[in-house]
């Protein structure tokens, strides 16, 4: 079979998904690094995990060294001049799980057509003004697809309206809580987290933010549909910073009696960030389904 440079594992998490195949051979010592070589060498990236023609045995090579490996009883086995390895998989859809040593990762075949063409997107029509918001379903959770611009004591960025014609309106943190429309809220800390860990931890920022309107090439693949793009955030007294280069969302999560949790993105990073800030601050608001 050919040999082919893939891009370094990730490790130190517990939960990956990450495109099919990104994965280096050069120190596979993880379910990462078994699993890339394993459905590079099979050929069958383009397909759903139960029809790869993954669950066999096989041989390769990985960087220069010989490798193989066998499958029994739905666990796979590696074995090669650079370590023998182990890993425990299970298929579902467009997902392949591989455990081993207390690690988890999941790969999600999202190059496949059929998966794109199988996000569930929608319409949410906002009875209060008639306004009208994309939706998307990331995992269990049906997320607005936009940030949200209905205009109950928020603030539009630098107080110009085009920008909430494009970033939604700012609000703080307490009427961030009452502000979604009938059937939906403002996500707690644990739903942000939910969303994050599906979409891939480490680097869910990079397949949440929209593939253009990010400064300095910081734009991101919107693999998901969730299409975040960079609205900045404000302070009580009068002052806007980092539009273009970050976009901040409220959580529901109290954190003390003057602060709550927030999740932002940034230009040059690929991670989701969380941290806390003074419910005074303004910031945008995705809605979640109830």
């Amino acid at each position: 079979m050919r040999t082919q440079s893939l891009l370094k594992s990730i490790f130190g998490v517990a939960f990956i998904v990450l495109l099919l195949p990104i994965v280096s051979c050069d120190a596979a010592s993880g379910p990462s690094a078994l699993a890339g070589h394993w459905l590079h060498e099979s050929g069958s990236t383009d397909k759903k995990p139960e029809d790869m023609e993954l669950f066999k045995d096989g041989t390769g090579v990985c960087d220069g060294a010989g490798i193989s490996w066998k499958v029994e009883n739905k666990r796979l086995m590696l074995l090669s001049s650079l370590m023998g390895f182990a890993a425990d998989y299970e298929v579902s859809g467009y997902r392949l799980t591989l455990t081993a040593n207390g690690e988890r990762i999941t790969y999600v075949n999202i190059n496949n057509k059929d998966y794109q063409k199988g996000l569930q997107k929608g319409t949410l029509t906002d009875s209060r003004d008639g306004k009208k918001y994309g939706t998307v379903k990331i995992g269990s959770q049906t997320w607005m697809a936009e940030n949200l611009n209905y205009e109950a004591n928020g603030k539009c960025y630098g107080n110009d309206p085009s920008n909430c014609q494009k970033y939604g309106l700012l609000y703080d943190w307490k009427t961030a809580l009452s502000v979604c429309p009938k059937g939906w809220h403002l996500p707690s800390d644990d739903e942000w987290q939910a969303m994050v860990d599906f979409a891939g931890d480490k680097i869910a920022g990079k397949k949440l933010k929209s593939r253009s309107g990010w400064e300095k090439s910081g734009n991101g693949t919107d693999i998901f549909g969730f299409a975040a793009l960079p609205g900045g955030g404000g302070y009580s007294d009068g002052r806007f910073n980092d539009v273009g280069y970050y976009g901040i969302w409220w959580s529901a999560t109290e954190d003390g009696a003057s602060s709550a949790y927030k999740r932002y993105m940034g230009y040059s990073y690929e991670i989701v960030f969380r941290d806390d800030i003074n419910k005074s601050s303004l910031q945008s608001v995705r809605c979640v389904q109830d």
